[in-house]
């Protein structure tokens, strides 16, 4: 059979624009050192809400919003304008209601916790390619 296959998108899929501040250290965090684009940043932030929420039952310790932060306010120097599916923000506002705290303080919480996930896959790579080539020097 022959053809090309085409990825349709979901029509019925409700997206809506929001704009969410961050301080410049959870921008940067974000945006890691290989991307800058205003492209990159809106869809590195829906995956850090993704990605945040995907974890909740994971019982990680860092997970949750840090306690010791409860009374600060975000810095929100750098702003990031992202489209998100209806159902993605409804459950991120839910979650930041959920632990007492603003999505803005939740959406910063979510950058850092995306980089952090990022880098880890990251360093797990390297400690294996690192433990290859020392297989690989050993038998020589």
């Amino acid at each position: 059979m022959e053809g090309s296959f085409k990825v349709a998108r979901e029509e019925s899929v409700r997206r809506r624009h929001l704009t969410v501040g961050l301080s410049q250290l959870a921008f940067e965090a974000l945006m890691s050192a290989e991307s800058s684009s205003v492209a990159e940043a809106a869809v590195r932030m829906e995956n850090a809400l993704r990605c945040y929420l995907a974890d909740k039952e994971a019982d990680r310790p860092a997970w949750p919003y840090p306690g010791f932060l409860r009374g600060a306010e975000t810095q929100g120097g750098k702003w990031v304008e992202f489209d998100a599916e209806d159902d993605l923000w409804r459950d991120f506002e839910a979650e930041a209601d959920a632990q007492g705290i603003s999505v803005e303080q939740l959406a910063e919480h979510a950058a850092f916790y995306f980089a952090a996930e990022a880098n880890a896959g990251r360093l797990t790579q390297r400690i294996l390619e690192d433990l290859e080539s020392s297989a690989g020097d050993e038998q020589r």
